[in-house]
């Protein structure tokens, strides 16, 4: 066989990367079951096929390992779920960045759970979490404010009202909305509350 036809040999860092994933995969299943505070970091190398300590020789400590967490969930709704949105800004970018983050909860429901529930231990359990979260959601506000100025620019938002309130009511809409889906999906729709929802932020915003 020619040398070049021989599978590429994965390097250690490769080999690192790929088990930190698995690591970080069982997390995420094992929070969005029962929480971070019933989850070791034992369990969480042996929910990933590995030997118990091997979280903590990676990650040191379970906040650590969480906040890694938050860190993938955050690198993965960038990559799959607002990287493909139009790129004009104003009224128009803010309702398809409306809908983007329901979609992006019902394609990744297990993903979305889990980070609602360490948002709630952030308040009690675990407060060292709090201003890594805090620092997520601010990301997602400080968007929809750019859209809201832009919009204002252009003559399509409401002039008088002020862009940080706005874009705080619009996120505190979708996460009011996905935690009651969260709560109970057997009675919510969440495509039917998307469209209402985007239908709110558009009477509500524009001139």
């Amino acid at each position: 066989m020619p040398q070049s036809a021989l599978p590429a040999r994965r390097t250690q860092q490769d080999r690192r990367s790929a088990s930190d994933g698995r690591l970080l995969a069982a997390a995420l299943r094992l929070v969005a079951r029962g929480g971070s505070a019933g989850t070791s970091l034992a369990a969480i190398g042996l929910e990933a096929g590995f030997s118990r300590g091997l979280p903590v020789e990676r990650f040191g400590s379970k906040v650590a390992l969480l906040q890694a967490l938050i860190d993938r969930m955050e690198g993965w709704a960038e990559e799959n779920v607002f990287a493909g949105l139009p790129a004009e800004s104003g009224l128009d970018g803010l309702l398809a960045r409306v809908e983007a983050h329901f979609r992006g909860c019902m394609d990744g429901p297990e993903a979305v759970g889990a980070l609602y529930i360490l948002c709630m231990e952030s308040l009690t359990v675990v407060p060292e979490l709090r201003p890594r979260l805090a620092a997520y959601f601010q990301g997602y506000r400080r968007a929809f404010e750019h859209h809201i100025r832009c919009g204002q620019e252009k003559g399509e938002i409401r002039a008088e009202i002020d862009p940080a309130v706005e874009a705080s009511v619009v996120l505190g809409l979708i996460r009011g909305l996905v935690t009651q889906w969260l709560l109970d999906r057997e009675s919510i729709d969440l495509r039917l509350a998307t469209r209402a929802a985007v239908e709110t932020c558009r009477r509500s915003l524009r001139r």
